[in-house]
């Protein structure tokens, strides 16, 4: 590894988590592509912590136990930027990546996300490269996760991706979870700069979760941030090669189990100021479970 890979993560680092803040008189979220209406802000706190090593937990973590867990996935992708190939080639490769970690009987990957560390503060691109979001977030609701399989049937996602009106119907009769497979996508260069840490699930206290609104021209969506606790015990992987893949769940329909996979990207107090930027792909599916055999 190179110095500045050692220097970023060999093990826990320190770094300074963004946290939201609750204003009086004000909720929490943001526009997107309206004008500011002034009821919704969005305000962090930045607090110091330890990163701990998920690499060095014992037993290893997996998504049932701790909403996340490391898979070695080599990919057959040659152009990560190339929208089609990625459709025709890495989908697939997820959906078998989702299907073997999670048990479901069908996996629809309904959108993906290119990040660059070095682009500015766009969000949420749906063309092009969007920048890592240093903000402790999860990225639905308990009221959004139901809704996104309702809205893959009445608008579709952006890359095409459309369910029939029987579709939603059987997936929302069935458990389900919604479930991020991040990779970084530089050939010979591990993550230096910019990682991402996930939140331990059983340090989490439902009461700390704010609803996080972002308000578009055509509908509001939600997600939940949270109010920092020092309880919270945080991991990632250090030095993340191409072939490997950080799997998490964002939400999860069963309640009889972790279900809510916090995340960040991070600097560490440790990483080196000409570390290089990092370059992942994050891709966004729902796992259906097989239905219950009843008696």
């Amino acid at each position: 590894a190179s110095q500045a890979g050692l220097a970023n993560g060999s093990g826990a680092v320190r770094a300074a988590l963004h946290y939201s803040r609750v204003l009086p008189g004000k909720r929490v979220g943001r526009y997107i592509g309206v004008e500011d209406a002034g009821e919704l802000v969005d305000v962090h706190s930045g607090h110091e912590l330890e990163i701990g090593d998920a690499r060095r937990l014992e037993p290893r973590a997996s998504l049932e136990t701790n909403c996340f867990e490391l898979r070695v996935h080599p990919t057959a992708v040659q152009n990560f930027q190339d929208d089609e190939e990625v459709k025709e080639v890495y989908y697939p490769e997820m959906e078998a990546i989702i299907k073997s970690a999670t048990g479901a009987e069908r996996v629809i990957v309904f959108d993906h996300t290119v990040r660059d560390s070095f682009v500015g503060q766009s969000l949420n691109a749906t063309t092009g490269v969007a920048a890592a979001v240093l903000r402790v977030h999860t990225d639905y609701s308990d009221n959004s996760g139901p809704l996104r399989i309702k809205t893959l049937a009445e608008n579709g996602s952006y890359t095409g991706v459309q369910l029939s009106q029987d579709e939603k119907e059987e997936i929302l009769s069935r458990e389900f979870c919604i479930v991020n497979v991040w990779r970084n996508i530089k050939e010979s260069e591990p993550v230096q700069s910019k990682p991402l840490a996930v939140l331990e699930p059983s340090t989490l206290d439902k009461g700390d979760f704010i609803t996080y609104e972002m308000q578009y021209a055509e509908r509001k969506g939600e997600n939940y941030a949270l109010h920092f606790n020092p309880g919270h015990r945080w991991y990632h992987y250090p030095l993340m090669e191409k072939d490997e893949c950080l799997v998490f769940k964002t939400w999860e329909s069963r309640t009889d189990r972790p279900r809510y996979c916090f995340h960040t990207a991070f600097d560490a107090l440790t990483q080196l100021p000409d570390a290089p930027p990092r370059s992942s792909i994050e891709v966004r599916t729902v796992a259906i479970m097989p239905r219950k055999q009843t008696a």
